[in-house]
């Protein structure tokens, strides 16, 4: 016998109960055949995606809806295994062990993990009078432990030798974490030669560097908004034109944090697909790689069947063409490859037929 929480039932009840559903759950189905709405918990960085794909959605299937918290990938993973979310949200896959064992409101079928978008990361910067600026790995580590703290370093000056740097203090914004955000930044500096960077959690910033700070990345970007000389790790979503992003080296070359850069690197980034998750690498040599890919984790198989129906419906969805181009014009998150979105689908559209 499955025993579920009174807090898995009323999930229950706010899916099935918003509307009948009928025998279809396709995202093509005619206007109200599919109705109810899904809970999502997980991290802040795919907050603007799943704010997209829920609208798109609605759009294509009236009477349906998402409602999303961004509590953080870790209570989110922990929400969706307790069975108070019917999906969850992170900058990390989950490996097909893992997604073997997980109960809560599925089945013993498990679960899925899906790659649903790229979200860049930059390095940004408030210098009056300075318009671009190029950092390699290894300045970028000593900006943030402390030991290059001015901007007219020699250090900085020779990757920028036809720039005027200023005699000013590098002031250091950094989210104190748990962070997806933090997660990719770690993992850029870990991969370059030269930075010596090795975190002690994946999501959080090593312990002697500055700056850190209690604040969610708005106000964070509201207090770099404030302080001349400041620089702050944010997504590419916040950055937007209010910033100056500075230009990353990757494989020897300067690349900008846009839009034709990343997706040379998402285009370029090996697919590992698996019976149970699709994984999205990005490729540092073909572009600019600094980002967090955001995967959905949804049940193969839910305790009841029309919740099955509605979240392969929201599974086509957000993979599909219209929502992942909303994405990316309300957010900046970037589309997986085309085979990691095809293995997406493929594997979507396998949620419930375990029964």
């Amino acid at each position: 016998m499955i025993s579920v929480s009174r807090r898995s039932v009323r999930l229950y009840v706010a899916a099935a109960l918003t509307g009948m559903l009928s025998l279809s759950g396709c995202s093509h189905s005619p206007n109200g055949v599919v109705q109810g709405a899904l809970t999502g918990i997980g991290g802040q960085s795919a907050q603007g995606a799943v704010s997209a794909w829920s609208v798109s959605w609605s759009n294509q299937v009236k009477g349906a809806s998402v409602s999303y918290s961004p509590d953080g990938a870790s209570a989110g993973l922990k929400a969706f295994r307790d069975g108070q979310a019917h999906f969850t949200a992170s900058g990390k896959p989950l490996p097909d062990t893992e997604t073997a064992t997980i109960t809560g409101l599925c089945t013993s079928a498990g679960a899925l993990s899906l790659v649903a978008g790229v979200l860049p990361v930059g390095v940004a910067v408030k210098i009056d009078g300075i318009n671009d600026l190029v950092l390699d790995a290894p300045t970028l580590a000593a900006i943030l432990r402390g030991h290059v703290d001015r901007w007219n370093d020699p250090q900085i000056a020779a990757l920028n030798a036809e720039q005027s740097l200023p005699d000013r203090k590098i002031e250091v914004l950094a989210e104190e974490g748990p962070s997806e955000t933090t997660r990719a930044v770690n993992t850029y500096l870990a991969k370059s030669l030269g930075a010596s960077w090795s975190p002690p959690q994946p999501d959080r910033w090593p312990t002697d560097v500055k700056g850190l700070t209690g604040s969610q990345p708005r106000d964070l970007a509201n207090k770099l908004d404030d302080t001349e000389g400041g620089m702050a790790v944010l997504d590419g979503s916040i950055i937007g034109n209010r910033f100056v992003a500075t230009q990353l080296i990757f494989d020897g070359h300067a690349r900008k944090m846009d839009a034709a850069s990343v997706v040379d690197a998402v285009a370029a980034g090996e697919v590992t697909a698996m019976p149970r998750s699709v994984v999205q690498d990005l490729d540092y040599s073909a572009g600019y790689g600094l980002a967090t890919v955001i995967y959905v984790n949804v049940c193969k198989q839910y305790i009841e069947e029309p919740l099955d129906r509605l979240a392969r419906s929201f599974g086509e969805t957000l993979l599909g063409e219209k929502a992942q181009k909303d994405a990316n014009s309300y957010s900046f998150v970037m589309s997986p490859s085309k085979r990691a979105i095809n293995e997406g689908l493929a594997l979507v559209r396998t949620i419930g037929d375990a029964r």
